[in-house]
């Protein structure tokens, strides 16, 4: 390894070391962040099957109007 790459390796080590944690919170626990003073971010909940099925399928508006 050159002396080049050891001093590039070195500069990436202490930069990821110093780099901020960032905590990930789903929508409605921003109290709980809040709380524990932590930097965070809001992330949607992964939905369930049913849940997902409930929001995102829809019956096409032509199969609706069958007479």
């Amino acid at each position: 390894m050159t002396r080049s790459q050891e001093t590039r390796l070195a500069k990436l080590e202490q930069a990821r070391g110093a780099r901020a944690r960032r905590y990930c919170f789903y929508y409605g626990e921003e109290a709980e962040a809040e709380a524990q003073g932590l930097p965070y971010m809001l992330v949607p909940r992964p939905l369930s099957r049913e849940e997902w099925e409930k929001e995102y399928c829809h019956a096409p508006a032509a199969e609706e109007k069958k007479d």
